[in-house]
């Protein structure tokens, strides 16, 4: 028994004088048997609790982590300390070791960050951190390749789409980010925060290299840049006025006033110099930037707009209001194409705040950010709610719409509560019975996993949709972190990548255990002719099917070339290998015809 934390059975996990207390007296009953406790252990971490532990078994080395960000190995059974180490000041809410007991992995919650610790060398496996606080945009780079996000922790960080690593952050923000956009040319990022800046970072020496400000204190709450990338535009939350910058020489171009109320999004029409700025005040004005005539036409719409997208043919804009209605308009003529009502479509999930079920209530749902396809034929729409929506612009209908969280912990995500948790004085949740002499203790750890006072506050809502420019993916902003939806199978997450048993003696042991999809991906990896021939000729008739049904479009092709190997050496097992052909040509006809050019010579 490890003692810690709140010190029941028999000690506080505080500093205490001693390390080591026997007690071999007590003895705890449980139904199936009896366990009896023979020693006790002290963490003297002053004024941490232990928050959470892991035991490597073979190797007898027990991790513990404490609320402070420190965690300690220690070896077994005498306990002595191997390493104390800090990942932060935030507590360590998971450790896991690997199979081989040389990693471990040291996880924190309210930080984001994840450690992978090589105990032995003492050195850093990985190290990943994400956004402390929520994501509140993102924006795909020119070829698709990286994301950049913005969150209200201040901070900028860009990901590798390929294997979802964030491997530059730039803090330079001192208050939360409200948008962010990268440069057409793709060589760097811009972002606009409440701070009242607006700052450019180079990707190649990763640095801000340009900051941009209005002559008066602003808050920032959007951001466009022209398709020259010459020219940068921000919207003012307070101000209500649109500033207009050069990106090269810094200087402030131009300010716009028109709008009476925060501007919520501003936009450049495709190939043209037309700007588009949504605004609470319920209007959508058009500006013409360089062409020095300034404002041009007023949308006018009868409730606030709250996000606004361009079409890809530059002349058609589509825009949301607070009522969940998505306006189509002809931005040339300022006339009103289409409007599609869809409260109803983005209503779902029961706010543990509201009275009515929600079949009856639809009243807070609306889209706060719009994208369109690169064909301009499809609109991608999220906003308050746990639905992100898909609608056919020719049809005008909602094709498709996904949940964006199962988390029942997030607010809005049940679509049915339980009555017994809402009184008048409002929702249990936020009712706690706090006793004013223990206001230092920690109520949550007296709490339970699944207490209905123990869940967080979030809510299941999309801050920021945007489609990728390959027309193959699209990303979407969440409490939850950026949820990646796409086409290719190739970039579906492949756990082979992150382990370091990457050997022939794993393919052969996942040969004899049956793991025959496992054991392929391994042998892809090593390169291994032979050892694939050897794979494919071992797994079993029954498990081709499943195998070649699970098999990522990425090894597609040393598959087919290792089958052809297997035919030129003149194998007796010509059905097998020729199953092995027929399934992957039915499974995978899509992937063979984007490929051909690698995978008709092999075919040949």
């Amino acid at each position: 028994y490890v003692g810690g934390g709140r010190g029941e059975r028999g000690g506080s996990g505080d500093a205490m004088d001693g390390s080591r207390a026997a007690d071999g007296a007590q003895t705890l009953s449980y139904q199936g048997g009896n366990w009896r406790l023979v020693d006790k252990y002290y963490f003297n971490q002053r004024g941490c609790k232990l928050t959470s532990c892991a035991m490597h078994k073979e190797v007898g080395i027990l991790a513990v982590g404490f609320s402070r960000g420190m965690f300690e190995l220690l070896q077994l059974p005498d306990l002595t300390t191997v390493h104390t180490l800090s990942i932060g000041a935030d507590p360590v809410t998971s450790m896991a070791f690997n199979g081989s007991g040389e990693w471990i992995v040291v996880g924190s919650a309210n930080m984001g960050q994840m450690l992978v610790w090589e105990w032995r060398s003492e050195t850093y496996v990985l190290k990943q951190q994400g956004h402390a606080y929520d994501i509140t945009s993102l924006d795909f780079s020119g070829d698709g390749s990286m994301i950049v996000t913005g969150s209200t922790d201040a901070k900028v960080k860009l990901w590798t789409v390929a294997n979802g690593f964030c491997f530059v952050t730039f803090p330079e923000h001192s208050a939360p980010i409200t948008a962010v956009k990268f440069l057409p040319s793709g060589h760097a990022v811009l972002s606009a925060s409440l701070d009242g800046t607006v700052r450019a970072f180079d990707l190649v020496r990763y640095r801000n290299f340009r900051t941009l400000t209005a002559p008066k204190s602003v808050q920032f709450s959007s951001l466009a840049v022209d398709p020259s990338g010459d020219v940068i535009v921000a919207g003012s939350k307070d101000t209500f006025e649109i500033y207009v910058w050069s990106l090269k020489t810094g200087k402030l171009l131009d300010v716009l006033a028109a709008h009476e109320g925060p501007v919520c999004m501003v936009a450049f029409s495709a190939g043209s110099s037309l700007l588009a700025s949504a605004s609470w005040d319920a209007t959508v004005r058009t500006w013409d930037v360089f062409g020095g005539n300034g404002h041009t036409d007023v949308l006018q719409h009868n409730h606030d707009v709250l996000a606004l997208a361009w079409h890809p043919d530059g002349k058609h804009l589509a825009s949301s209001t607070l009522d969940g209605t998505i306006y189509y308009w002809n931005a040339i003529d300022a006339e009103i194409e289409f409007v599609i009502h869809g409260r109803m479509d983005i209503a779902g999930g029961r706010s543990k705040y509201d009275r009515r079920s929600y079949q009856n209530t639809s009243s807070g749902r609306a889209f706060t950010s719009l994208a369109f396809s690169a064909d301009g034929s499809f609109l991608l729409a999220g906003g308050s709610s746990k639905y992100v929506c898909v609608y056919d612009l020719k049809e005008q209908v909602m094709l498709r719409r996904f949940q964006i969280s199962h988390n029942r912990a997030l607010d809005g995500v049940l679509d049915q509560l339980n009555s017994k948790y809402m009184t008048d004085a409002g929702a249990m949740a936020d009712i706690r019975d706090v006793n004013s002499d223990d206001d230092e203790e920690d109520e949550t750890a007296k709490l339970m996993p699944g207490d209905i006072a123990y869940r967080t506050q979030g809510a299941a809502v999309t801050r920021c949709v945007s489609l990728s420019p390959t027309g193959r993916m699209w990303a979407a902003a969440t409490p939850g972190g950026v949820l990646m939806y796409g086409l290719d199978e190739s970039l579906t997450f492949d756990p082979t990548n992150l382990t370091e048993d990457i050997t022939p003696a794993a393919v052969l042991r996942s040969i004899n255990s049956g793991a025959f999809l496992r054991a392929t991906l391994i042998a892809v990896r090593l390169g291994d002719p032979a050892l694939l021939q050897q794979v494919i000729l071992c797994t079993t008739p029954a498990m081709v099917p499943s195998v070649i049904a699970t098999l990522p479009t990425s090894v597609i092709v040393p598959v087919l070339q290792a089958l052809a190997n297997t035919l030129a050496d003149g194998t007796p097992h010509v059905e097998h290998v020729v199953s092995w052909l027929n399934q992957i040509c039915s499974r995978h006809a899509r992937a063979l015809q984007q490929l051909s050019s690698k995978t008709e010579p092999v075919l040949r």
